[in-house]
């Protein structure tokens, strides 16, 4: 089993970037994959094979306008290789004039093309599904609409002038919300397109730490996703073992701006009041209306043929958690081809940011069941969506009484008994 986790693990390097991406993915997934497989897979994140120092240092000097290496050096010492992934390597250096310690991002060349090259194939493959579904059953085409929210999410990490720029957006507005999150600063007189210069953060990946600093620390980290997502308007799409780490002292940091996305404030509003709906099991609302406000089925489809189905593929596992890894394998299974014949026979599609917005998600829900088990990615959603849907809406608008009380007054995630 180990020697087929390092083949795949080999194989998704070789096929590229946008593959190492999918590998990530489905790297900290302990209900979906095997442990052996798991940590082979999470050498994705940081350990893919690094291209040489020369050719490193190269892209640096034309990007920031130097000549020779001597030029580097009087800038940086102990400049060294930490860690290397898919579209770029990471450098941790001195500053010489401030002492100040770095972490210098370097891209891979010939990104760019090999990026179109993945995506091309990509959206080829969609093409294909779409217009076999449109042929053969009533779902609406979205497969291509997927991979163009992908596409663009994953050019826009290749231009790292645009990822300093979330950076700093990102730790101003999360200071301003008083977040518990550290963001690194930005050196932005040593950044350019494809060099990306930031405070050194002295930590261990959150993954790696113990299982009682990860249930500590995760739910800030649900918190933080939601904040983005719910009342931001932009957020981080790519959470993955790599990007989140605790800091000596305890704090959570969360590292690399480059996958963003924006979420209009209806669409914020239509989320916020889906995640409430779906956190205190109200289907009708669920299913008549939220499904139609997020795009999901037209607004003219009667819904009402589709309640019976879609009450029973979320009571039947959706909402369940536990322990028994084996047993959510097969519920996840069970789910998939129930949810696969919905899509066949009903005009569903996709929207084109729900693709980045459940990569988030679930990135940041297989690192919390890597400590927890029992993690619960909707009830720990509840307080931060419940308290945001009173904001919006106004308490009597939301509704449901005591148990709207009950969450509101809580300092602690919900548990299934809302």
């Amino acid at each position: 089993q180990r020697q087929q986790a390092i083949q795949l693990r080999e194989a998704l390097t070789n096929l590229g970037p946008a593959f190492v991406k999918g590998g990530q993915q489905i790297a900290i997934r302990p209900d979906l994959i095997p442990p052996s497989m798991l940590k082979e897979l999470q050498k994705l994140c940081d350990s893919v094979r690094p291209i040489p120092d020369e050719v490193a240092m190269e892209v640096l000097r034309n990007e920031l306008g130097m000549k020779h290496q001597q030029q580097v050096d009087d800038i940086f010492e102990d400049l060294h290789l930490v860690a290397s992934a898919s579209l770029g390597q990471v450098y941790k250096a001195r500053i010489r004039k401030t002492n100040e310690l770095v972490a210098i991002k370097v891209q891979r060349p010939g990104m760019e093309k090999a990026f179109s090259l993945d995506l091309f194939l990509l959206q080829m493959w969609g093409d294909f599904m779409d217009a076999f579904t449109s042929v053969f059953t009533k779902q609406v085409p979205f497969h291509s609409k997927f991979f163009d929210a992908f596409s663009q999410g994953s050019y826009s990490e290749l231009d790292y002038e645009n990822e300093a720029q979330n950076q700093i957006y990102f730790q101003r507005e999360l200071a301003n919300r008083h977040s518990k999150v550290k963001v690194p600063d930005v050196y932005g007189e040593y950044s350019a397109r494809r060099v990306l210069t930031t405070e050194w953060i002295e930590g261990v990946k959150l993954a790696d730490t113990s299982n009682e600093t990860i249930r500590k620390l995760i739910p800030i980290g649900v918190e933080l996703f939601l904040t983005q997502l719910l009342d931001m308007g932009r957020f981080h799409c790519d959470p993955h073992p790599g990007n989140l780490l605790v800091t000596d002292d305890g704090v959570l940091c969360l590292i690399d701006y480059g996958l963003c996305a924006e979420v209009e404030a209806s669409e914020r509003e239509a989320m916020t009041k889906a995640i409430v709906h779906l956190l205190y099991r109200d289907f009708d609302a669920l299913i008549h209306i939220d499904t139609k406000e997020l795009g999901f089925l037209p607004h003219d489809f009667d819904t009402e043929e589709l309640k019976p189905i879609l009450t029973k593929v979320l009571t039947g596992g959706l909402l369940q958690s536990g322990s028994d890894l084996k047993k959510r394998k097969r519920k996840l299974m069970e789910i998939s081809n129930e949810l696969n014949e919905i899509f066949f026979r009903y005009p569903f599609q996709v929207p084109g940011f729900f693709a980045l917005v459940t990569r988030g998600l679930g990135l940041l829900e297989g690192i919390a069941l890597v400590g927890d088990p029992d993690f619960d990615i909707f009830m720990a959603s509840a307080p931060y969506a419940t308290k945001r849907a009173v904001s919006i809406l106004g308490r009597h608008q939301v509704g449901y009484g005591r148990k709207i009380s009950r969450v509101l007054t809580s300092q602690t995630p919900a548990t299934s008994s809302i």
